[in-house]
């Protein structure tokens, strides 16, 4: 069956939000990233069956100009009838033809072969592991005097840590390669804070009254997270995140012994053009 793909509009979201809950129940977020997604580079695409949708995806064009493909979801009523092929497959020519990306990449769990699966016809093969870990907030930390870090002093400190970190910070489940680009766009922000050498990043990307994100550490943990805790209580944020390369056992230990739980292995895969 031939699906017609049309690029979303803002008053589109009840559909759109209509066919994230069927799919998903109570894990959805497209309905609160919407602002975003409407107004930052890249497309939030919709199939339909002649009028009725049927599925959504969403392409991010990260700021150093990388694809990443997400919120790929097709109607129970509708699914293994080739809608997820027909967004890849527009998608895929969006981050090729149009946004010129060097990469098209996603992330799945390693469990789930439907999405594995079907990233694998479309060329996109396993390049990293991550993992994922989660702290409740129930009561506020000791800030300790963490301060802003500006672009230029978050380049200074943050892409010395990208072999450390495999490369890659994760902000919402979004992998963002170390680089200038990606470190400024962060830094511009509000992503990065020091304190005697310490560094952390933490932020979101959306759902910003949701959860935080921690997307890199270096230097006294303890503080560190301590710091982060407090951020998270005065924004009333209930859980902050952590998902980090697999290989950087450092980081690990150091959530464990804070006091983190374990949520989730990731893959991310990826095409290059």
């Amino acid at each position: 069956m031939k699906y017609e793909i049309r690029t979303a509009q803002y008053d589109d979201l009840e559909e759109v939000s209509a066919i994230e809950k069927a799919t998903m129940g109570n894990y959805t977020y497209v309905d609160t990233a919407w602002n975003y997604f409407m107004n930052s580079e890249g497309a939030f695409l919709c199939a339909y069956d002649e009028e009725k949708m049927v599925g959504i995806a969403h392409v991010a064009i990260l700021p150093d100009g990388y694809g990443w493909f997400e919120a790929l979801r097709v109607h129970p009523d509708h699914q293994n009838q080739g809608v997820g092929k027909a967004l890849y497959e527009k998608a895929m020519d969006l981050v090729e033809n149009r946004y010129h990306c060097p990469t098209f990449s996603m992330y799945t769990g390693p469990r789930n072969v439907r999405s594995a699966s079907l990233a694998e016809k479309y060329g996109l093969t396993n390049t990293h592991e991550f993992k994922e870990y989660f702290y409740n907030v129930t009561e506020g930390k000791e800030n300790h005097g963490f301060r802003y870090a500006d672009w230029r002093e978050a380049e200074k400190l943050v892409l010395p840590l990208k072999e450390e970190y495999a490369g890659f910070m994760s902000v919402n489940r979004t992998m963002y390669r170390i680089n200038e680009v990606n470190v400024r766009a962060l830094a511009d922000q509000g992503h990065f804070y020091e304190c005697d050498g310490t560094v952390i990043g933490v932020g979101s990307r959306f759902q910003h009254g949701n959860k935080l994100f921690i997307s890199v550490i270096k230097g006294d943990y303890e503080k560190a997270i301590d710091f982060a805790i407090s951020l998270a209580k005065v924004r009333n944020i209930p859980q902050i995140t952590c998902t980090f390369s697999s290989v950087n056992e450092e980081l690990r230990k150091a959530l464990e012994d804070y006091g983190f739980e374990f949520l989730a292995d990731l893959i991310t895969k990826e095409r290059t053009y």
